[in-house]
């Protein structure tokens, strides 16, 4: 295994921010895994792990410890049965990869969430989700190490403890994932519980996973920007989700406030269409920070934004939500290194 020195994080985020990591590996497999963490003990180093640097925003400072990558790959076909298959995914694998191996396997379930910059292990970590589907409807189990005892550990689904942009894998940053397990479907069944998606299908003559995937990405393209151009982490904010009462009171404001249904008494509402039309702050910038001139839910980096920039443009966010619905709403993106 390779250990570099002073690596720029800027270019292993997709955020572009931070400044140098004193020590950077690449890690392929468990031995690759166990010498890193030696390196870091003997050297007396913190550390943090990253896949694809997709959801961190990094502060601008330099970080004086050892920056680890997950590159350990391979996916294929665990188990099969008649109206599924368990596909096995190493965590450092792209999550795109993943839905194109599961559809050229005539496999789907998970098409939904094409085109999120981010690894199969960042998948379960932050349950990922997107127009209907979430990475937990199709996770049998997870696999990896406990960094604290370097003891293997595999954990099934339902003890996961996921939720709304949330694992036990978030919560507990010692449980470092190697490999996830997905059940896929054999058979075909569209989810169109997105407007934006049965609108874009309702001409269509057949409706195939290839088909929704394509979609998607244009779907996506209209809303979010290209994480190789722009400097982004996708959704800076998770949706509120809120009482029907507090609904119900906000909405005698703003009848117009779009909702995405959740369980029990509560309501989700559209942050998105918040930050744009009652607080007026698409395409607001601070510098080369700004909001998306297409989703203001989103956080771009124009260029050469600084974190605190971000950090600024995330604070005026908070509020100006609270003050206009009083309503405070939680970050999605992992601040490091402040």
């Amino acid at each position: 295994m390779n250990i570099k020195e002073n690596v720029k994080i800027s270019e292993l985020t997709t955020f572009r921010t931070g400044g140098n990591a004193r020590f950077f590996c690449e890690v392929l497999d468990g031995k690759d895994l166990k010498e890193a963490f030696v390196f870091a003990e003997e050297k007396k180093l913190s550390y943090f792990i990253i896949g694809n640097g997709s959801n961190l925003l990094f502060s601008d400072k330099d970080f004086e410890g050892l920056l680890i990558k997950i590159s350990i790959k391979g996916i294929e076909i665990d188990s099969d049965s008649q109206d599924f298959s368990v596909i096995s995914a190493g965590a450092g694998e792209n999550f795109d990869d993943l839905i194109n191996f599961s559809i050229k396997n005539n496999l789907s379930g998970i098409e939904n969430l094409w085109n999120i910059p981010g690894t199969v292990g960042a998948s379960v970590v932050q349950n990922i989700g997107a127009y209907g589907t979430e990475a937990k409807d199709f996770v049998v189990s997870v696999e990896g190490i406990d960094t604290n005892t370097f003891e293997k550990f595999l954990t099934k689904k339902e003890d996961c403890n996921f939720n709304y942009r949330e694992s036990i894998f978030k919560k507990n940053r010692n449980f470092l994932i190697t490999k996830v397990y997905f059940k896929l479907n054999k058979k075909f069944i569209p989810n169109l519980k997105y407007s934006g998606l049965k609108n874009k299908t309702s001409t269509e003559k057949e409706i195939t996973a290839e088909k929704i995937r394509q979609i998607v990405g244009e779907v996506r393209k209209e809303k979010l920007p290209d994480w190789k151009v722009l400097g982004s982490a996708g959704s800076f904010f998770k949706n509120p989700v809120i009482t029907i009462d507090k609904y119900q009171e906000i909405k005698k404001k703003y009848p117009e406030l779009p909702t995405f249904p959740v369980e029990g008494d509560f309501v989700k509402i559209s942050l998105g269409y918040v930050l744009d039309k009652i607080c007026n702050l698409k395409g607001f910038r601070i510098g080369d920070a700004g909001f998306y001139d297409k989703q203001a839910l989103v956080l771009v980096n124009y260029g050469n934004a600084k974190a605190e920039e971000i950090i600024s443009l995330a604070k005026l966010a908070e509020e100006k939500v609270f003050e206009k619905i009083g309503i405070k709403i939680e970050r999605e993106i992992e601040f490091v290194n402040f």
